[in-house]
């Protein structure tokens, strides 16, 4: 590279034209959160990059690599079919006639290449064009070059505007935020020097796709490859011998010194499941050494970070730079937020004020990150209310268990292992309690598992409080990602081998259930073993225990928050960690509802099952009952009076900071209706989403009479549980929460049946216009009632009104 005036140039030689490097983009700053943080490699892919040279310019493009062709005739007729993208074309300023070198203008790189803005109106949310924030090349400039054996780094300094901007608080002046990108261009690895590993759906790795031509024969021309570190023994003839290219990993210096030591071993802890397939040393761990010539920005370096920032948006990130022809990773990584350990923080906000009226700047917490600092805020919470000595000794150790999970979760990134959502289900809830077990396997089969806080009752013994050992699934995923297979020398060589390996999905310890199992929204997932923050091979009673003892932390709130010298905010914040800790319970029972096991497993395999399994009818109502105790009913949501009139803040004078300073909710009170609302409101829209009301309506054909629940059911579950003291010849009174309840349901009920979403079967239809008819008659029944409270009469009514225009509608039928 070249610097003059500010302007920087690029050299290269005549044969690195057309060859492949591969250009990733990473922040060298963040905006405090906003989805932009210092070292975060995933703001644009990794991407192949070439230069080629066109008359007096270079050119420089992404080519395309989602294909790859296996004969020359494939190649030219994929290299036809698929574009490639340009980023820019750069002029020549210099050609050294000695050698041929050629000189070109760096320039393209003050542009927007990696959609810096797109990140930024994705992250706000906002769809006004005056808040979006747009790149001014006027303000733009390279910031420090550098070149290291494998890699140069150009860093672009860029400003990008907003004419009226909403939501950054955090940077002097909002209307202008410089961002510093490192443009990080590597030799690309030689594609001869490593063996792409063929993936498997039933062990979850990352993996790259790619359009295989040439084979057309094949049954499917879509070839999947691993993810993972390119480490070999250094003699696989030996049982064990030193690896080959060990991942090293420095501790940046911003790690505080008291958490490197955590850091560190958890790292290490890796090498137990490379010493079970023949390598020793497969990691290393070493600290950032004080040599001034030494740079994170060298690829050579694979560096765990330390950040922190006023908007908490992620919990930690593995960052891994991979080839995407081969899936070889080339650079990993750890990013570590500090805030992950302040487990006394103002994610528990966001539980008692549903409707924020101020600065939407924290609204995405609720998906980065919240999971490890809300389950530590209710651990620590519980374990003082059951009289634990939570003294600063045990909260120190608390913190570095928790560590210690987190960061064996994110190297197991690094590995290329993907996450693991039906780990919990390997072990029985006796298991999980003995220390003795949990030391040795964990508290559930992988670190890759998003495990909650293993905390029982009081009086109850209990097992470790996180995930701190590698797992059976962890041992199993290494082996088969890493291993050695005699003889092969092509990936179709290691298949047989691999699919002997990936066969065991039967077994409970070896199961692998990824994030597209766990995405219920819209109705997609049905398999309610795979969950986020769940334990034991019995998620219903674990869910139960949970939602006991947080309501009885809760009856018992006012008598221990805040203590003598405390403001009552200490009370109100317990009081939304433990209903954050109900709201992510009471997602388990709703996952049961028209649900079924999955099965990865192929034919043959050990232990195999069909692979779409419905449910028991008895485990769904057992699942509703749950939902009508702990979600739908008045008692759910009784407070008693003392206890809610503690739960309150004070206000802030605040002259010029933002929202990260004061962010003050819409309300002195915490809104309990509203929080109900927001629960139920949840609840119900997933249950009555056209996709789950059209696999329910079908399922009867999956299962003999009977075995499961049908759609009937579930409309007369949620009748009887929403309506259910209609039936009352005693009635007097309805609580609020019940009749915002019932005024909801209703409403949806009406809505089926005069203009039902579309994708609804007509059952549904025709069953909400039989559930309004039957409402009439109990409404006509209940009004009867001369005992009937003022508030209640007049709700009772309303709701008539409603069911009465609904069923008498004059409505054009559309046709079929």
């Amino acid at each position: 590279m070249w610097r003059k005036h500010g302007d920087v140039y690029l050299e290269i030689a005549p044969d690195q034209l057309g060859q492949d490097f591969i250009e990733a983009a990473v922040p060298v700053n963040g905006l405090g959160g906003f989805a932009i943080f210092p070292g975060y490699v995933y703001l644009a892919p990794a991407r192949i990059m070439r230069f080629t040279k066109a008359d007096d310019k270079i050119v420089i493009t992404w080519p395309n690599t989602i294909y790859d062709a296996k004969n020359p005739s494939a190649a030219l007729a994929a290299a036809t079919t698929y574009a490639q993208s340009v980023v820019a074309l750069s002029p020549v300023v210099a050609v050294d006639k000695a050698d041929g070198h050629i000189v070109f203008d760096a320039k393209p790189f003050l542009g927007d290449v990696s959609a810096v803005a797109g990140t930024l109106e994705e992250s706000l949310g906002s769809k006004n064009p005056l808040d979006a924030y747009r790149l001014d090349a006027a303000r733009g400039y390279f910031g420090k070059t550098e070149a290291f054996p494998e890699n140069v780094v150009i860093e672009a300094a860029q400003t990008f505007t907003s004419a009226q901007p909403k939501v950054i608080d955090n940077v002097p002046d909002p209307r202008s935020i410089q961002l510093k990108i490192d443009y990080n261009i590597a030799r690309a690895p030689d594609v001869a020097d490593y063996r792409p590993r063929l993936a498997d759906s039933r062990v979850g790795f990352w993996s790259i796709t790619r359009l295989s031509y040439g084979d057309y024969a094949a049954r499917d021309n879509r070839e999947r490859f691993i993810m993972r570190w390119n480490v070999q023994p250094s003699d696989p003839a030996k049982p064990i011998s030193p690896a080959k290219d060990p991942l090293v990993y420095y501790l940046s210096r911003t790690i505080p010194p008291e958490y490197r030591q955590t850091v560190r071993d958890a790292l290490l802890s890796w090498n137990a499941a490379f010493e079970k397939i023949g390598m020793s040393g497969a990691v290393e761990v070493r600290d950032q050494p004080d040599d001034p010539d030494w740079s994170p920005d060298d690829i050579r370096y694979n560096v765990v970070r330390w950040v922190t920032g006023s908007n908490v948006q992620f919990g930690a990130e593995a960052e891994v730079v991979y080839d995407p022809r081969t899936g070889q990773e080339i650079n990993v990584g750890v990013l570590l937020d500090g805030n992950d350990l302040r487990f006394v923080n103002n994610v528990s906000d966001f539980e008692v004020q549903p409707l924020r009226s101020v600065s939407p700047r924290r609204e995405p917490e609720m998906s980065f990150g919240e999971q490890m600092r809300l389950q530590g805020a209710f651990a620590m919470d519980a374990l003082q209310a059951m009289g634990s000595d939570v003294d600063a000794a045990f909260a120190q150790k608390f913190r570095e268990q928790a560590l210690r999970a987190i960061v064996l979760h994110e190297s197991g990134h690094d590995f290329g292992l993907n996450h693991n959502f039906i780990g919990s289900e390997a072990y029985s809830a006796a298991q999980i309690r003995s220390k003795a077990f949990t030391q040795t396997n964990g508290i559930a089969s992988s670190v890759m598992e998003y495990a909650p806080v293993n905390l029982w009752p009081k009086g109850t013994s209990s097992g470790d409080y996180f995930q701190e050992v590698l797992g059976p699934y962890d041992y199993h995923a290494i082996q088969y990602g890493y291993a050695t297979i005699p003889d092969a020398k092509s990936p179709e060589d290691e298949k047989p081998a691999l699919e002997r390996l990936a066969a065991h999905w039967a077994d409970p310890r070896f199961r692998f259930a990824g994030d597209e199992d766990s995405n219920f929204t819209g109705g997609h997932a049905v398999d309610p073993r795979v969950n986020i923050e769940d334990l034991t091979d019995d998620p219903l009673s674990w869910c139960a225990t949970q939602l006991s003892l947080t309501r009885d932390l809760l009856k018992r709130l006012d008598a221990r928050e805040p203590r003598y010298g405390q403001p009552y905010e200490v009370a109100r914040q317990a009081f939304g960690t433990l209903l954050g800790h109900e709201r992510y319970c009471l997602e388990i029972p709703e996952h049961y509802i028209g649900g079924a096991y999955l099965s990865r497993s192929h034919k043959g395999d050990p232990g195999e099952t069909v692979p779409f399994q419905p449910l028991s009818r008895a485990l769904e109502r057992r699942a509703f009952a749950m939902l009508d105790r702990y979600l739908f009913s008045e008692r759910a949501w009784t407070f008693s009076p003392k206890l809610l009139n503690t739960l309150t803040y004070s206000e802030w004078n605040n002259w010029t900071e933002g929202a990260w300073a004061y962010d003050p909710p819409a309300r002195h009170d915490v809104p309990v209706t509203q929080i109900a609302a927001s629960y139920q409101e949840r609840a119900t829209a997933m249950l009555f989403d056209p996709s789950m009301l059209a696999r329910l309506d079908q399922i009867t054909l999956n299962a003999s009479p009977g075995a499961t629940m049908d759609l009937s059911d579930l409309f007369t579950w949620m009748q009887r549980s929403v309506y259910g003291e209609l039936k009352d010849r005693h009635l007097s009174t309805i609580g609020l929460v019940r009749r915002n309840l019932q005024q909801r349901y209703t409403h949806r009920l009406a809505e089926f049946a005069l203009s039902a979403p579309d994708g609804t079967p007509s059952d549904a239809v025709a069953l909400a216009r039989m559930e309004l008819t039957s409402l009439g008659g109990d409404l006509h029944h209940a009004l009867g009632s001369r005992s009937l409270d003022t508030m209640t009469r007049a709700h009772l009514l309303d709701l008539a009104s409603v069911v009465h225009e609904a069923l008498g509608a004059h409505t054009v039928i559309p046709e079929h």
